[in-house]
């Protein structure tokens, strides 16, 4: 594939991964002693990726930089970076950090061993192919149903009963996959917790406020009390029910964002897809070689490989796949990152790419004339 993404905003990948842990180590500052040193560290990144005499000099001028956006005071931001708010006025990272932030995993501090990777969320520190392997290795053993039933299962699974997810996974004759943990605190209250409408994964709690952490999900609540309840803010979705602390358990957040939110455009897709006549649509086949792929139900004379890519920067995700081709035929892109296509048609020439929906209607008219021409 053509170089046309410069080499560049490779420093900026390193300054927003630097910028986005000083941020959460300054969210858990009172919880965690060594996020102190964590922030120093990154004041360090973040001088060497500004040069002398541009940025902040200190931690404590990192921190109250990390509430603007970084557009005024890092260079070389693109798009998608330069509006991104790390901090809060709670001094809690944004929910923008969750959805851009995810892009602009990078090593800081490479040829040393990282002090942060022991506590840090996972991620913030592996890229997400790092997390998918290691969440499925369990499955790479298996065959190739095993494994599409098991991604399918964290994606629609990411929390829930423990007992009741134990069984729905043994009986799909599903080894075990990722670690459940207790609801953390930030995501119940009084004794409940909510699942996002979208990814079913715990929401943020945060005074009356109840939301999904990936604003996309457009969940987005107010809280009532006793007993505490949900009602839609703005446009929001319908709410779910609340759900009782006890006994639940859920994903790690790292699972959640690399695996889980993707997966829910990937399933939703497939499933869409193999509703249509004629079709046979396949869900991660050869162990995710692609996504989906999608053949004549018949003699198999036509074939669409997808990817989906869920990015909120369209040339990191271009500086992602020049570093990493997809196999698939077909880049596929959420509806919700539709205005991505054009420019990643620029950055992309020798790739296809389609928004869910329209890959859709693509497979429906090509199924639709196989089905009358027979």
């Amino acid at each position: 594939m053509a170089n046309t993404v410069n080499d560049a905003p490779v420093a900026l990948e390193r300054a927003v991964t630097a910028a986005i842990r000083a941020g959460h180590a300054w969210s858990v500052r009172r919880e965690r002693p060594e996020a102190w040193a964590e922030i120093a560290r990154m004041t360090g990144v973040i001088m060497r990726a500004c040069g002398p005499g541009r940025g902040p000099a200190t931690p404590a001028e990192l921190v109250a930089a990390l509430r603007r956006p970084l557009g005024t005071w890092l260079p070389g931001c693109d798009a998608a970076a330069r509006d991104l708010v790390v901090l809060d006025g709670d001094d809690q990272l944004t929910d923008a950090t969750f959805e851009i932030g995810c892009d602009y995993t990078a090593e800081v501090l490479a040829g040393q061993d990282d002090p942060g990777a022991g506590w840090l969320p996972g991620w913030r520190v592996h890229r997400a192919e790092q997390i998918e392997k290691a969440a499925f290795q369990a499955l790479l053993a298996g065959g190739d149903e095993e494994y599409s039933r098991g991604r399918r299962f964290i994606t629609e699974h990411p929390a829930g009963v423990l007992t009741e997810l134990v069984a729905a996974r043994s009986e799909l004759g599903l080894p075990p996959l990722v670690p459940y943990g207790e609801i953390p605190g930030e995501r119940q209250r009084d004794g409940s917790w909510w699942p996002c409408p979208v990814c079913r994964w715990p929401m943020r709690v945060r005074g009356a406020m109840v939301r999904c952490d990936f604003p996309r999900h457009e969940a987005v609540y107010t809280v009532s009390s006793a007993p505490p309840s949900l009602q839609p803010a703005g446009g929001a979705r319908r709410a779910s029910k609340r759900r009782p602390v006890d006994g639940a358990v859920c994903v790690d957040e790292s699972v959640w964002r690399f695996i889980v939110v993707p997966g829910v455009v990937e399933v939703r897709l497939h499933d869409r897809i193999a509703a249509l006549p004629g079709v046979r649509a396949e869900l991660y086949p050869r162990k995710d070689l692609y996504d989906i792929r999608v053949t004549s139900a018949g003699d198999g004379t036509w074939e669409f490989t997808l990817d989906v890519k869920d990015y909120a920067s369209a040339r990191a995700l271009a500086r992602k796949l020049e570093e990493r081709p997809i196999a698939a035929d077909h880049l596929v892109l959420p509806r919700y990152r539709s205005d991505q296509a054009g420019e990643l048609r620029r950055l992309l020439p020798g790739t296809g790419v389609s928004t869910e929906d329209q890959i859709y209607r693509r497979i429906r008219r090509v199924a639709s004339s196989d089905g009358r021409s027979r």
